[in-house]
């Protein structure tokens, strides 16, 4: 039998208990720093410190643990950070003797305490290259943006967002590549701006960086969304779980996993909303690390351990949840089905295009492949060459009236959704910039039958005459009558889906979605359902 690990929320109310208090309380968690209590982002500082992303800044002069939340950050610091938040690694490639710190920076010793990860991030070009680093200086917002969104790409991570062009008086000036690591980093909510200012060039602190850090982690993460389902990692890399639970009623998640394949290097509950509400649940969140090659699976059961069971008697948990863990070596299966992407970029001084088109490869019949792939450049061709002729009508009328002339932006992000052997669902967000207050973002879904190539419309999910409508309908209603406020009412709401109607799949959900305007304002994006497939049974 292989040892089994298991954790259990409620050890120190046990041991409270059993009389241990007093020598409990001699005892401080990795979050638990004198100077962050009752600091706006005390409860961000302390998940990313328990989640061993961060730590403190030693020890104050009574001996007490200090974070420092409101030191700037410096370049060794961010990069320490970076390293830890992303599993910074060679990725593909190979060296002939081990990289150094030094054979990138000039000014880096290679037996600083953060010389690894100024290392790890140099091969992943998340930093400009130059001669020096600079490991002491202060960084700003923008340089936070960027290295985030050079991480993004470095690791190959498809973060699905709205894709949106903020609008901050202060963008003015700013390249590129930085235009659209503030674009990505406004969009994710990871940094917002402050009104109609975003302060690309001010410092950041630690406490925000925190925070930046804990909103990561929460995207990043796996929830209550993959029950029964399989998640992929290499060794050495992390998978970041997030649980529901509410402590005031006595049920705790116990997790069991095997300890040869994974190890847990991170544990923290982080409460609702501002944690003002007695009784406000939230989540539990573990960060495991892959150990080695194989497969295992993570158990949880979510229950109130000390009831006392009856002689021949069992309570069954709550709920539980089961993610099985494949660490595969970071070699592709040979023929097995995957999705890339081919990047188009250009750029004229009327439009700028940033493509990011959907590639099928694997052991699919050459026609089926074809078809799909074909599909995919189409559409964006398609989109790109609509939006070309537009722009040059639309500078026509410019130059005839003698007004400016704004250039237009075009960008597509798909996001990967599900893949088996018999289907593959994603959807592309196109997203258009033709002047005025705001650009418009259309989500497309594809739902394709691997067999056949052919997109699958909803109703061809289900057996024939089940009425899979109404259920659908009365989900999504239920949803709605939780949260009205954002929704349009009377005959511009919800009435109903449609028989050709947006949807995608993910884990164990259907994904019903309505693009801007059809069920909702502007401002409250594309708005989506998840609706559990077992409701659908």
């Amino acid at each position: 039998m292989k040892r089994k690990c298991l954790i259990s929320c409620t050890m120190i109310l046990m041991l409270l208990a059993l009389g241990a208090a007093p020598a409990l309380a001699k005892l401080k968690t990795p979050g638990d720093f004198t100077d962050v209590q009752g600091h706006w982002a005390q409860k961000n500082i302390g998940a990313v410190c328990n989640l061993g992303l961060m730590s403190g800044m030693g020890v104050n002069g009574q001996g007490h643990k200090v974070f420092s939340p409101d030191s700037l950050v410096n370049r060794a610091q961010l990069a320490v950070v970076l390293q830890k938040t992303f599993e910074l690694d060679y990725g593909d490639k190979r060296f002939v003797k081990q990289p150094l710190a030094s054979d990138y920076y000039q000014d880096v010793d290679n037996q600083a305490w953060y010389a690894e990860a100024v290392t790890l991030a140099a091969i992943n070009e998340v930093f400009d290259s130059n001669n020096n680093f600079y490991p002491q200086q202060a960084v700003t917002r923008i340089e936070v943006a960027r290295t985030m969104h050079r991480c993004v790409n470095a690791k190959g991570l498809n973060i699905p967002m709205i894709m949106l062009m903020p609008y901050y008086q202060d963008m003015e000036g700013l390249s590129q590549e930085d235009t659209n690591a503030l674009v990505f980093a406004s969009n994710t909510s990871l940094m917002k701006g402050d009104g109609q200012y975003w302060r690309p060039h001010d410092n950041i602190t630690r406490a925000e960086l925190a925070t930046v850090l804990n909103g990561l982690v929460r995207m990043l993460g796996v929830d209550e969304s993959y029950d029964g389902q399989e998640y992929r990692l290499a060794p050495g890399s992390s998978l970041t779980l997030m649980l529901n639970s509410n402590p005031t009623t006595g049920y705790r998640w116990t997790a069991s996993y095997d300890d040869k394949m994974l190890t847990l290097t991170g544990k923290d509950y982080q409460q609702t909303g501002n944690g003002n509400l007695l009784g406000q649940g939230g989540k539990d969140i573990w960060r495991f690390q892959a150990l080695q090659a194989g497969t295992t699976e993570i158990k949880m059961i979510y229950s109130r351990p000390w009831e006392p069971i009856p002689p021949g008697d069992s309570i069954q948990p709550l709920k539980t949840f089961t993610l099985k863990v494949v660490i595969n070596s970071g070699q592709d299966e040979t023929g097995a089905v995957k999705v890339t992407s081919r990047v188009v970029k250009e750029k004229s001084d009327i439009m700028e295009t940033d493509l990011n088109i959907p590639v099928v490869s694997g052991q699919l019949e050459s026609g089926v492949l074809t078809a799909i792939n074909q599909r995919f450049e189409g559409d964006a061709m398609d989109f790109k060459q609509t939006l070309e002729v537009e722009v040059k009508e639309y500078v026509a009328e410019c130059e005839a009236a003698g007004y400016p002339i704004r250039p237009y932006l075009l960008f597509t992000r798909y996001q990967q959704c599900s893949l088996n052997d018999d289907i593959l669902s994603l959807y592309v967000d196109y997203y258009q910039y033709t002047g005025g207050a705001h650009g418009m973002t259309a989500r497309l879904g594809y739902n394709i039958d691997l067999k056949t190539g052919k997109l699958l419309p909803l109703a061809e999910l289900f057996k024939p005459g089940y009425d899979y409508k109404t259920v659908v309908d009365k989900e999504i209603n239920r949803q709605i009558a939780l949260d009205p406020e954002p929704y349009f009412e009377g005959d511009m709401g919800f009435q109903g889906i449609g028989k050709e109607q947006n949807y995608y799949l993910e884990g164990e959900n259907l994904v019903i979605y309505f693009n801007q305007y059809e069920i909702a304002p502007y401002a409250a994006g594309i708005r989506e359902f998840k609706i559990p497939l077992k409701l659908l049974d």
